[in-house]
């Protein structure tokens, strides 16, 4: 059952037109037209239509300030737990390439040390025959090697035989503190 609709000559030029850019015939378009009003509740009154670019703007706003957020957390995840993780690869890199990094008379306080730990240390059987004669090299031990030297008498001592060494000579007892003169037990006169 087909029905008649009255519009003035520029409203039905208007929705001819629609018809025609949809490519839809005129009650294909109307019906259309019913639905879109139905599901978008926009008022065909107003003809502004639903404030798409305010709608825009508010989710541009919440997604820069989620993106805030994100490069925030980033950022502290990174003075936190980066940028000290990296300086400790550093750190090891530096350490790691040995002796280069040390100066020339860090590297002769080391060789000194090292040279007269074994000769004191050792007995002559397990030391160069060529060297038995030489004594050990005096050094001036630098207190910022004091934890290397430390160290590698750990290594030393934890995995070499210790038949190798020379004993150390026991320490000389404490002298015994003298008792003091017994009380006397005659009351005074």
């Amino acid at each position: 059952m087909d029905k008649t609709i009255r519009a003035d000559e520029a409203a039905y030029q208007g929705f001819r037109q629609l018809a025609k850019e949809y490519e839809l015939s005129n009650p294909e378009l109307l019906a259309a037209m019913v639905q879109y009003f139905r599901v978008t509740k926009a008022d065909p009154r107003q003809p502004t239509g639903p404030d798409l670019t305010g709608s825009l703007a508010k989710l541009t706003a919440k997604l820069d300030q989620l993106d805030k957020r994100t490069i925030g957390f980033i950022r502290e995840q990174e003075k936190t737990y980066l940028k000290p993780i990296l300086a400790d690869v550093q750190g090891l890199r530096e350490w790691a390439t040995g002796p280069n990094d040390l100066t020339e008379p860090q590297l002769t306080d080391v060789e000194q040390w090292l040279t007269a730990v074994v000769r004191k240390g050792f007995k002559p059987e397990y030391r160069h025959p060529n060297l038995l004669s030489s004594a050990a090299p005096s050094y001036a031990a630098l207190a910022e090697l004091a934890p290397l030297r430390k160290v590698l008498t750990t290594v030393l001592g934890r995995e070499l035989n210790p038949a190798q060494f020379i004993p150390r000579a026991p320490a000389p007892p404490a002298a015994a503190a003298t008792p003091p003169p017994p009380a006397s037990t005659n009351p005074p006169a």
